[in-house]
């Protein structure tokens, strides 16, 4: 039975003397939009960055005043604007989704293969676009079904899409290990490995808000410090899974081969 304490001390054994190698991988992949606390940490320093040259320009509005004088200012606009503004939106918005199917998920697949592969020896960074081979679009095609499943979730009910998260925290990890895995054995292996697991996955995560609430005090830099040993961890949350499954006899080594290096 895994504990917090033990996935975080596996973690930290396993980032020994390889921590600034994951720093420099978690930093170029929350460029692109790929992490947890790395893209947090990114939004919340440009954030408070806006706020604070907002307000040295004097250019906070408060009141019902400010809030006539920004509909006034709306209404004036030409209907061909809108529809240009609209027109930009929507390219932005395929865009944004086209970017996250296509890029974004594959590279966090490869960064999890990468944390799987460095609990056993020093990984180098190709192992991120390794999964730009086939089975490529494999990948692009699980990642995104299951995404889907999960906002849509979120957007209709918010609770079933929180479950489903969890129910299916494992799928990345998963296609890192095997990449020819189906949508449906994916989402049915993940739910089983998760069965009894997903209140302890949630405390686990829950366990960092420490490092979160302390990274926020340097406007959100600190947290790209945090990625690395949380990536960590949940490779080692991963692992644990992995073991319970093969003593459950939920999976074999046919189906999940271990995380050898090409």
């Amino acid at each position: 039975m895994w504990t917090c304490s033990l996935l975080k001390q596996n973690a930290r054994q396993a980032l020994s003397g390889t921590y600034w190698r994951t720093f420099a991988l978690c930093l170029l992949l929350a460029i692109v939009g790929v992490g947890d606390y790395s893209v947090t940490a990114s939004y919340h320093f440009e954030t408070e960055v806006d706020r604070l040259n907002t307000m040295f320009r004097g250019r906070v509005w408060t009141g019902e005043a400010a809030q006539a004088d920004i509909w006034q200012q709306l209404a004036g606009i030409p209907a061909a604007v809108w529809s240009i503004v609209f027109v930009i939106l929507l390219i932005s918005v395929v865009i944004a989704v086209l970017w996250a199917a296509f890029v974004a998920a594959p590279l966090e697949v490869g960064r999890n293969r990468f944390f799987m592969e460095n609990r056993q020896s020093p990984a180098p960074l190709r192992t991120v676009t390794t999964v730009f081979r086939t089975p490529y679009l494999n990948m692009v095609k699980v990642k995104f079904l299951v995404d889907l499943k999960i906002v849509l979730g979120l957007f209709l009910l918010v609770i079933p899409g929180i479950y489903w998260a969890y129910c299916y925290l494992m799928v990345p990890y998963l296609l890192a290990e095997n990449p020819y895995m189906s949508t449906t054995r994916a989402m049915q292996l993940s739910r089983e490995m998760m069965h009894g697991e997903k209140w302890h996955a949630f405390l686990l995560r829950l366990s960092f808000v420490g490092w979160v609430i302390l990274g926020m005090l340097t406007l959100g830099i600190g947290l790209l410090f945090l990625e690395p040993y949380y990536q960590a961890t949940m490779a080692e949350l991963y692992a644990a899974l992995r073991s319970k499954a093969f003593a459950m006899n939920l999976t074999d080594a046919s189906e999940l081969g271990g995380f050898v290096r090409h």
